[in-house]
């Protein structure tokens, strides 16, 4: 009889990596007993739960698209086919953009691989509250760009991560996985393979191994330890001298609602849900993002300069943030949106690789390690975690969803091949 505190697998992290992973694991491998451990009272309580919740297969990096069309392909068939809603509204990504944006340029390489449609200027001025010329005093002011085209990517849209964490979360819990909620984990500490009971072991000329893990609800031992947590991963490995690759930055996301919203959130007559798409203007990658059902807009931006890469458990948003950076560049664009009302705001990380700007899945020693999504947990996760289950089994490589084989190695770190993300959003 197993032990309550041994098991096969040990996750940490009931985000939308850890569910996943635990998801394919077990359903690839039945007799496996594996245990998925948070903090938080209940699953998907960190950055998933403060996603800017969209999904997109436009992507510069080929294998970035392969991830997600893959986890869109998959979300698709959970809603339509097994019949579990996942809140996926297929509105559209639109990439706003100037004809010398370097951007446009790798847009028009994604439209060979995506379903994309061009909208041309004369298009998107038809739109009353779109501004497709900026005057020049603006423009020189605050450095902005003309709107000279619309790329339109359909196989995108909005999602709600509740509901999809909530599909991975019930069918591992109906599989036999096991769930500890408000359970802290310290440190990884490393431990002989094979102690001789002396004194500051493990020693260099020791095989290492995590054996267990110290939390407020004892220790849980386990072969295989499933390091699924975004950026709280270089805290639990650094005691290891194990480098998790990723840097943390706090995105915000500001929820604008009132008249004059939705009168653009309703003002688009291009998608079946008769919503804006979600739209990322042609200066700073400020994006507006759909939420019909509040009658509202998201704002937000993945800003870099003066964004340190300092660290809180509990980050808040800067309402001055968006009143004297994101408003300013919305209106210049969407001159109806004059300082609506903030009826909402939230803030969280991205887990950033900041070499290539796309996930790690890696194993060292009896740990794998799933981080550094860089935004993109939810819209890769399904295909995230269909390789962490690969990486356990040993396999050469995943299957995804879309019937693509993915080498397991390739967002590793030795043998890893992998080229630059241009679109981090």
């Amino acid at each position: 009889m197993v032990p309550d505190n041994r098991y096969d697998v040990a996750i940490i992290g009931a985000g939308i990596v850890g569910l996943t992973s635990a998801y394919h694991i077990k359903k690839n491998n039945p007799d496996v007993n594996i245990v998925v451990i948070d903090k938080a009272p209940t699953y998907a309580q960190g950055n998933t739960a403060r996603s800017a919740a969209g999904f997109r297969d436009m992507f510069s990096s080929d294998m970035n698209f392969n991830l997600s069309n893959s986890t869109i392909g998959f979300y698709r068939h959970v809603q339509e086919d097994l019949g579990f809603d996942m809140g996926m509204q297929f509105v559209g990504y639109l990439f706003l953009t100037s004809n010398d944006d370097p951007r446009l340029q790798v847009l028009q390489k994604v439209a060979q691989r995506s379903k994309v449609r061009t909208i041309d200027a004369d298009s998107l001025s038809r739109y009353d509250f779109l501004k497709t010329k900026i005057d020049d005093e603006t423009k020189s002011l605050m450095n902005l760009k003309d709107i000279d085209i619309g790329i339109l990517g359909e196989n995108c849209g909005t999602i709600e991560p509740e509901l999809v964490v909530d599909f991975y979360y019930n069918s591992a819990l109906r599989m036999g996985v096991k769930f500890l909620f408000n359970t802290h984990v310290k440190e990884f500490h490393l431990e002989p393979v094979d102690p001789m009971d002396y004194p500051g072991e493990p020693f260099l000329w020791q095989k290492k191994k995590l054996r267990k893990l110290e939390t407020n609800n004892g220790d849980i031992e386990a072969d295989i330890f499933i390091a699924c947590t975004d950026v709280w991963t270089t805290g639990l490995l650094d005691n290891t001298g194990i480098d998790s690759h990723i840097r943390p930055k706090k995105r915000q996301v500001f929820q604008i609602s009132g008249p004059n919203v939705e009168s653009v959130l309703y003002g688009w007559d291009q998608n079946d849900d008769g919503v804006l798409p979600f739209t990322i203007l042609p200066s700073y990658g400020v994006y507006l993002r759909p939420a019909p059902k509040a009658k509202s807009l998201w704002v937000g931006v993945a800003d870099d300069y003066n964004r340190d890469f300092s660290f809180s458990e509990e980050p808040e948003a800067e309402k001055e943030y968006y009143e004297n950076s994101l408003a300013q560049v919305v209106h210049a664009y969407i001159p109806t949106l004059t300082y609506p009302k903030v009826t909402g705001m939230w803030a969280g990380y991205y887990a950033y690789n900041t070499i290539d700007g796309t996930p790690y899945i890696f194993r060292d020693l009896n740990i794998i390690v799933a981080s550094g999504t860089s935004g993109s947990g939810i819209l890769k996760g399904d295909s995230i975690g269909r390789i962490v289950e690969a990486v356990y089994s040993g396999k050469e490589y995943a299957e995804l969803y879309n019937g693509s084989k993915f080498k397991a190695s390739a967002l590793g770190i030795e043998n890893r091949e992998v080229e630059k993300e241009e679109f981090i959003i």
